[in-house]
């Protein structure tokens, strides 16, 4: 009998409010649809990658009711823009589903998750409360957190407290930029997330914290090269100089 396999969730958090209408959405829904056979076989030999999509507005709901094997998820269904930016309580939906009792039923088999949250705006409703609880998840604590502001009118502070490192914390100007920074960001996030780091160079075993902090320390290795490439920049000390113009309505 095979050994079990072992899996790893990837979760798309997807602002859909009203703000969201237009080029911001409609680039979105195009990049979700590329990306998703590009995500089939990104992780390593014996693991499943699966995808899990939650869309907040007025409320949030979850677009696939259980982390889907991402070969099984091969059709994006466009999402519609409507309402204001609930992500308080994205947070506290997503609290719920990053137990046993949610969507990681099998912890010994799981890596712990990748948490991909894509916003244009400011909260509308009490952050802080689905933060707190997310902060004392130990699946949150350990998953690897990444955040892409869309447009310019975007609560920055919020994204690196949701983070907890502005490193792993992007902007885009416009719609080709975004398709660039969420394929890039999904792909490049689905194979660090879905490696096993549990040994020590030396052959001693890591702890959970220490996958956790290797696997993050590479996330932010991975989003300066992706920064440097997508807004055509040679030096990481050029990012701070760059004027960047961000395309109308955005």
């Amino acid at each position: 009998m095979p050994p079990a396999k072992k899996s790893m969730v990837i979760f798309f958090l997807v602002d859909t409010s009203k703000s969201m209408e237009g080029s911001k959405l409609d680039s979105l829904n195009k990049v979700m649809g590329e990306i998703l056979p590009e995500l089939i076989g990104v992780g390593e030999a014996g693991t499943d990658v699966k995808i899990a999509v939650m869309s907040f507005s007025s409320g949030c709901e979850w677009v696939t009711p259980e982390p889907v094997l991402i070969e099984e998820y091969q059709r994006w269904e466009n999402l519609r823009a409507d309402g204001v930016t609930d992500l308080g309580e994205a947070c506290e939906e997503l609290n719920l589903k990053l137990s046993r009792n949610g969507f990681l039923r099998s912890p010994s088999l799981s890596y712990a998750p990748v948490i991909f949250l894509l916003t244009d705006g400011y909260p509308t409703d009490n952050y802080k409360k689905g933060f707190e609880l997310l902060k004392k998840n130990r699946w949150f604590q350990y998953g690897l957190k990444i955040a892409l502001a869309i447009g310019s009118n975007v609560d920055m502070d919020v994204l690196h407290e949701f983070t907890d490192d502005e490193e792993l914390v992007l902007q885009a100007c416009g719609a080709e930029m975004l398709r660039k920074l969420v394929r890039e960001i999904a792909v490049t996030s689905s194979k660090i997330g879905s490696t096993s780091m549990t040994l020590t160079d030396a052959g001693g075993e890591r702890s959970i914290a220490d996958v956790a902090g290797a696997k993050k320390e590479q996330m932010v290795e991975a989003v300066q090269e992706i920064k440097q490439d997508v807004l055509g920049v040679e030096d990481l000390e050029d990012l701070d100089d760059l004027d960047i113009e961000f395309d109308e309505g955005w």
